[in-house]
């Protein structure tokens, strides 16, 4: 997958989560601090579909409103992950501080401040099946959260 914005930025793998219903401990093997993944990708199937359009969708605020469009048209529910790993992304690179993380093996989060985590995948599933909120809608109360934590 390329992102057209950012050529050079290697996509990263999804922290490890805790498996349902199993835990296991693991002690820490290293002391180096990792800076917690932004780039994760996860939707070159939704940039298949916009480029077969003429569209592109780059990693911007600006592209909600694109994608909000192509909900309300009729974009196709197969593309609801998709829509979601690319809202978690463009939350990682345009929201200071925001990134990936993993609760539950395979289900991915977007940490936007200490308290508060976004569940992307349900924010695309839920607008998929509603028109409202938007993504546009979903990203102006993220920006609000993250004003008001201290």
């Amino acid at each position: 997958m390329s992102i057209p914005e950012d050529p050079d930025e290697p996509l990263q793998k999804l922290p490890a989560g805790m498996p349902r219903r199993y835990a296991e401990y693991k002690p820490v093997t290293s002391d180096a601090v990792v800076p917690p993944p932004t780039s994760v990708g996860g939707y070159s199937e939704l940039l298949s579909y916009f480029q077969e359009r003429g569209q592109a969708l780059p990693r911007k605020a600006e592209s909600l409103a694109t994608l909000d469009q192509a909900i309300n048209d009729g974009l196709p529910a197969e593309l609801a992950r998709p829509v979601g790993m690319f809202y978690g992304d463009l939350l990682t690179h345009t929201v200071p501080g925001a990134h990936w993380e993993v609760v539950e093996e395979g289900y991915p989060l977007v940490r936007i401040t200490r308290k508060t985590a976004v569940d992307v995948v349900r924010v695309a599933l839920g607008h998929l099946a509603t028109p409202f909120p938007t993504l546009e809608q979903n990203y102006a109360h993220v920006l609000e959260l993250v004003r008001q934590e201290p």
